[in-house]
């Protein structure tokens, strides 16, 4: 049972996109210019399986007050937007209309703060993150802080260059307002946590030897935020996020919401947790077996199916009817996000 301390609201935020609406593919198209990353525009399309996020949630995390779904504009056919426990939120309803249009994932989820009516605890989705299996309130935050893992690893080359970017521009923003050293001593025990991986304790060992940041770790799962944090960054780093957020497409300037993430952490506002005992992250492949069994078996309480590597050799009709069948074995009720008929 939640303390007295846990008696708050706690939203969750997910970002979604339809690749498949022509609409959109027509401002896509229109809007591709100068040093932007390659088109991924395949990685936006619509696997079929979004309507078991909701189920998901709607099963597995009954205790989240309200759902702020982000969205370009479209809708899925099946989704209830009626639902008195469901606000969408279009972009131009918390993004200023300087820096929109807007397709950079980074920038959509810099602006979170204006979403009208979001609490103060929320859990921010890709639409590639699903529950599986039942989450309590304290997996995510406990007397109001938040629980997640806190972990430096290195600032490298990526096949994927904006990933290098991204971590090194959060570092630089990170050092302007932390000492590294001090609060790794202040907080000795959140980055010693007997919670966490040998691994990750032994890499914050040896960043005893290095006074200067390297990244925060990012760990690819539902993401526990404060509202304000980001209103506590932007007081702070406005023009920052500004110059960040001209960017329609992911660029080397690009901020991403690690920064929001990790800024509770490093302040001493958490709660340690192992989120690799919790999470699973994959890439969509042509043998899928591993992750349906997964699904199937509900191994993990969420799992992140990316579909950002291989997306051009997928048999994506096969893959996605194997999808459909994996989450209908654990998930398949209508719920109340979605429509009766």
């Amino acid at each position: 049972m939640a303390s007295n301390n846990d008696n708050y609201d706690i939203d969750a935020v997910v970002l979604w996109v339809d690749g498949n609406d022509p609409a959109w593919q027509k401002v896509y198209k229109e809007c591709r210019f100068g040093d932007a990353e390659k088109d991924f525009s395949m990685r936006y399309r619509d696997w079929g399986i979004f309507k078991y996020w909701f189920r998901g949630i709607d099963k597995f995390m009954p205790w989240v007050r309200k759902v702020h779904f982000v969205t370009w504009g479209h809708m899925p056919e099946w989704l209830d937007t009626s639902c008195p426990k469901l606000h969408i939120v279009r972009h131009e309803d918390y993004i200023p209309k300087q820096f929109l249009p807007c397709f950079n994932s980074g920038v959509l989820e810099m602006f979170f703060q204006n979403i009208e009516d979001l609490a103060e605890h929320f859990v921010y989705f890709n639409d590639d993150h699903f529950c599986i299996s039942p989450r309590k309130r304290e997996d995510f935050f406990k007397d109001g802080k938040v629980c997640d893992m806190l972990s430096f690893e290195p600032i490298c080359a990526y096949s994927y260059p904006m990933w290098g970017y991204m971590k090194l521009n959060n570092s630089v923003v990170t050092a302007r307002h932390f000492n590294k050293l001090e609060g790794m001593k202040k907080h000795f025990w959140h980055y010693f946590s007997w919670k966490y991986p040998l691994k990750y304790k032994l890499y914050n060992a040896s960043e005893f030897f290095y006074p200067h940041f390297t990244s925060v770790l990012f760990t690819h799962n539902p993401s526990p935020m404060l509202k304000s944090s980001y209103e506590e960054i932007w007081s702070l780093e406005k023009e920052t996020l500004e110059a960040s957020a001209q960017s329609h497409f992911r660029s080397k300037t690009d901020i991403s919401q690690i920064l929001f993430r990790s800024w509770p952490l490093l302040k001493g506002n958490m709660v340690p947790r192992n989120n690799y005992k919790y999470s699973y992250y994959c890439q969509l492949s042509n043998d899928n077996e591993k992750i349906y069994n997964i699904i199937r078996k509900q191994k993990y309480q969420d799992i992140c199916l990316n579909d950002g590597e291989n997306e051009d050799t997928i048999e994506y009709e096969r893959v996605r009817n194997e999808l459909i069948q994996a989450f209908e074995s654990i998930l398949p009720d209508k719920c109340q996000f979605e429509k009766r008929t």
